[in-house]
């Protein structure tokens, strides 16, 4: 019996420690207000938007030197209204290039941690890459992944779909080289937890949809989609983003068709960006 017991005792303290670990991981997403913050602070920190600053040192100079105030005005419009678009492409193509080079140590951590298909499987595996890239010099901030299903949805769209889509060996070594064996093990790792979690839900006879006879799709709670989409900007947060969303309308009624396309374009799609 005291053996037991002794057992039980270390099986839970083996559970609060597995607990504790889990409640020390911190992500982006507990220390941002929003996915939008965090997205602006990623773009603050890049280089591309340090450049673009940079950008208006020597407009400024011209500025001033030139007798003719028409080209200088044409070349800010564009460095102002085309540059933050430059800025994001950038930004993502860097993303995309400085995960692609550590796709090893991706790999790694997936085979060490094992996630499933469940989005908290992930969070560790977010955790350490971001550190990991951090202080490998691989991304300029700690904050690479802003929570674990972004670390999921890069699995999925950087290694699992482009790797099961090559069929032969020939084509896997020639676009992920060294990585094929590495990746090779993640997915192994990846589809027995899969399965695993699979089979514990189908095993599950005494899961019930307790509450759902009373849960409610928007659709049928709001009788049109426009009195849905009101009432989520109806906040205060939303609905002073909303109001500068019309006054750039309103400054931008000037510009050529094309400028004015391209200025409010950007700025609908930060809107919802935070939206979301």
């Amino acid at each position: 019996m005291k053996e037991n017991e002794l057992k039980n005792e270390k099986s839970v303290d083996v559970l609060s420690f597995k607990q504790l670990e889990s409640q020390k991981i911190v992500l982006p997403q507990d220390l941002f207000r929003s996915s939008f913050t965090w997205f602006c602070y990623e773009i603050y920190k890049s280089l591309a938007f340090r450049i673009w600053m940079l950008l208006w040192l020597p407009l400024s100079v011209w500025w001033k030197l030139s007798n003719n105030c028409i080209y200088p005005l044409i070349v800010s419009l564009l460095v102002l209204f085309l540059g933050p678009i430059f800025v994001l492409v950038i930004c993502g193509l860097s993303r995309k290039r400085s995960l692609s080079k550590q796709l090893i140590q991706f790999c790694k951590e997936v085979t060490e941690n094992t996630p499933s298909s469940d989005p908290h499987d992930w969070e560790v595996v977010a955790a350490n890459l971001n550190s990991y890239l951090y202080e490998n010099k691989a991304w300029n901030t700690r904050y690479f992944f802003f929570n674990a299903m972004g670390c999921q949805e890069a699995f999925r769209t950087t290694l699992l779909e482009p790797f099961s889509l090559k069929k032969d060996e020939a084509a896997k070594v020639k676009s992920f080289k060294d990585s094929v064996p590495y990746i090779e093990e993640a997915l192994g790792v990846y589809f027995r937890e899969v399965e695993k979690q699979w089979k514990l839900f189908n095993t599950e006879k005494s899961w019930s949809p307790v509450g759902l006879e009373d849960a409610k799709l928007p659709k049928e709670a709001y009788r049109f989609k426009l009195t849905w989409f009101l009432k989520r900007i109806s906040n205060i947060f939303m609905l002073i983003p909303f109001l500068n969303f019309l006054c750039c309308i309103y400054v931008s009624r000037g510009m050529c068709l094309l400028l004015r396309t391209l200025y409010l374009g950007w700025i609908l799609f930060m809107l919802v960006q935070g939206f979301q």
